[in-house]
């Protein structure tokens, strides 16, 4: 199996021609795409988690993203030492590895990433043009993007920023219908009355989400 059919079993989640193909080959989780991503990262990115598992299991040493994806907050740290510049480097598709920890959820990466030097206000190269803290009320599960997010904000992370498509991390939370991220967001002053590229402020955001009550807490008075 060629490098481009692997990753395209990957993207259509077959674990099994996976698995064949990696014990026929191992070296395919050595593979890179046309992005530059590796096997594990493409699979992360469609949400293809049976086959994180088994690429993770199946490679040597994971590089600083795929660390940073799967949340070795060990390995990360392993990496930063070897090499402190990489701490503020992006990724083959733009993303600082503050932004991957904060995005897929791991809090003790995040903190390694902090504590190493990481800028929490670093933009991405690419054309989402956002900040960790975007990335981390991206995230599914409430319990981890809050925690993630307090320690983003306590590191000086701003709040009311605005990635590519104008929308702030308060518009995200307003989606997600999270009262206790918007809670945690306001206090620390973000901006309610900024207005995204289609002209929707984060209430307009909560309100299309069905979140009326939470809507009318976030119109002004």
């Amino acid at each position: 199996m060629t490098p481009e059919q692997f990753f395209t079993v990957i993207e259509q989640g077959d674990l099994p021609t996976a698995t064949s193909a990696l014990e026929d080959n191992p070296s395919l989780t050595e593979a890179r795409n046309a992005e530059g991503l590796s096997p594990l990262a493409v699979a992360a990115y469609w949400g293809r988690h049976d086959l994180v598992t088994l690429l993770r299991e199946r490679s040597g040493q994971l590089d600083l993203w795929d660390a940073a994806i799967v949340g070795d907050a060990p390995a990360v740290a392993r990496n930063v030492e070897a090499d402190p510049a990489l701490v503020t480097a992006r990724s083959p598709d733009g993303f600082t590895a503050l932004h991957l920890a904060a995005f897929f959820g791991s809090p003790e990466t995040v903190a390694v990433l902090i504590e190493g030097g990481a800028d929490v206000g670093a933009w991405t190269s690419n054309t989402f043009h956002n900040q960790p803290l975007h990335a981390a009320v991206a995230g599914s599960d409430p319990e981890t993007r809050l925690t993630i997010a307090r320690m983003l904000l306590d590191a000086g992370a701003e709040p009311s920023t605005q990635q590519s498509d104008g929308s702030t991390p308060l518009m995200s939370a307003a989606r997600h219908g999270d009262e206790t991220l918007v809670d945690l967001l306001v206090g620390a002053g973000a901006d309610f009355t900024t207005r995204d590229q289609g002209g929707r402020t984060a209430a307009d955001h909560a309100r299309e989400a069905g979140s009326v009550e939470l809507a009318k807490k976030l119109t002004p008075a």
